[in-house]
């Protein structure tokens, strides 16, 4: 997708949306990087996973996966970690177990809480990981599938 800028009528699509900001529409544009990030409800997410997802078929897909249960302890050493701080950073390493039980190469990885971005680098991770990490975590689960999310 290409940056676009945001406009009121994209902003009045979602102006109902349950979430809304109360700012002034100048404002809601000012803070935006449309159309990754909007200040409001994001008009164009639709679009997004349309152009980056991987349409749902109810007769030919089959989700079944068990639940996540195992010890996760990651230490906060890593360069990666240590790139900013952030009182409640969770390390990247820690959160890949989650997205490479959970998911498959090619799913949207949805980072509801949008905090310190760690969960967008561990699905970003999963696609190009250094050797040593793959073998360490393809140990703990058989059927893992490396792959950008």
């Amino acid at each position: 997708m290409e940056h676009r800028k945001l406009t009121k009528a994209d902003i009045d699509r979602v102006r109902s949306t349950e979430g809304f900001p109360q700012s002034s529409d100048e404002d809601i544009i000012e803070l935006s990087d449309a159309p990754y990030y909007t200040a409001c409800p994001n008009p164009f997410i639709g679009e997004f996973i349309k152009e980056n997802g991987v349409p749902y078929d109810e007769t030919s897909d089959v989700y079944r996966c068990e639940p996540f249960a195992a010890d996760v302890s990651e230490g906060k050493k890593d360069p990666v970690y240590n790139a900013h701080s952030y009182h409640t950073k969770v390390p990247y390493k820690a959160i890949m177990r989650y997205i490479l039980h959970y998911t498959k190469p090619g799913d949207v990885v949805f980072d509801g809480f949008c905090g310190t971005g760690m969960t967008a680098v561990a699905a970003q991770m999963c696609g190009s990981s250094d050797h040593s990490l793959e073998f360490e975590m393809t140990g703990e689960f058989e059927s893992k599938q490396w792959g950008k999310r």
